[in-house]
């Protein structure tokens, strides 16, 4: 026998953890039957589809009812503006028009009537021509009224017409018609108003410098050669009649 001793138990003996080969082994199968589950699907869905058709509807919209129901309402057919008596009237006859009065009888009368031949035309008398009028003497004819004689009237004598004042030698009256800002001011004012007044056509434009304190000179346009004033005056009331200005100045 051995000298070695034989133990009367036995060493456990511990389970091995899978290796990594398994699970790689595994893990490829579960993809490739996703892939494979993956491509029969699009494949499915590849195939030939039928696109859907949108149609109207063909049924009514409306449908009338064949008993509506409801209130049936009176005298639906009647007018409404129409007046009672009239009303009443037509419905006077429709109910004698539906009640009936039996069957009709020939009225006799009213046929022998109609067919009795016209009655015989009386020859009319001969007319007798009219006496003609006894010829009458012509009226004498009246003498014919002349009308009164008419007032002449007295003669109005024609209104003498106004003497544009003129410019006469010495005279010293004189008009102003402006003060301008400027000389140029002043012999475009004068233009203008010699143009627009013709009683200033025989005078000559005066320009004169008046110096102010602390302000802008001003020029004014004068005219003159006058009489007296009356005559200035005449000027001026010439030139405001055709919108200007007009002063008299001096005499």
């Amino acid at each position: 026998m051995s000298d070695l001793a034989v133990p009367s138990w036995r060493p456990r003996q511990e389970k091995q953890a899978p290796s990594w080969r398994l699970l790689a082994v595994a893990g490829g199968l579960l993809g490739a039957v996703a892939v494979a589950g993956a491509v029969t699907w699009g494949l499915s869905r590849m195939g030939p589809r039928t696109v859907p058709v949108i149609e109207p509807d063909t049924r009514p919209l409306k449908v009338r009812p064949e008993n509506p129901g409801g209130l049936i309402v009176p005298n639906q057919d009647q007018l409404v503006l129409e007046p009672p008596e009239k009303r009443r009237e037509r419905e006077l006859r429709r109910g004698q028009a539906l009640l009936g009065t039996g069957p009709e009888s020939p009225q006799l009368d009213l046929l022998r009537q109609q067919t009795a031949p016209p009655a015989p035309i009386e020859a009319l008398p001969a007319p007798v021509p009219a006496a003609e009028p006894a010829p009458q003497p012509p009226a004498p004819l009246a003498a014919p009224q002349l009308p009164p004689p008419v007032a002449a009237a007295p003669a109005t004598p024609a209104p003498v017409a106004a003497v544009a004042p003129r410019p006469v030698a010495n005279g010293k009256a004189l008009v102003q018609l402006g003060a301008l800002v400027s000389e140029e001011a002043a012999r475009a004012e004068w233009e203008r108003l010699s143009k627009r007044v013709p009683e200033l056509a025989g005078f000559q434009p005066k320009v004169t410098k008046l110096e102010r304190e602390g302000q802008a000179p001003l020029y004014r346009l004068r005219t003159g050669g006058l009489a007296d004033p009356a005559a200035a005056k005449a000027l001026c009331e010439a030139v405001k009649a055709k919108g200007g200005a007009c002063n008299p100045v001096g005499g």
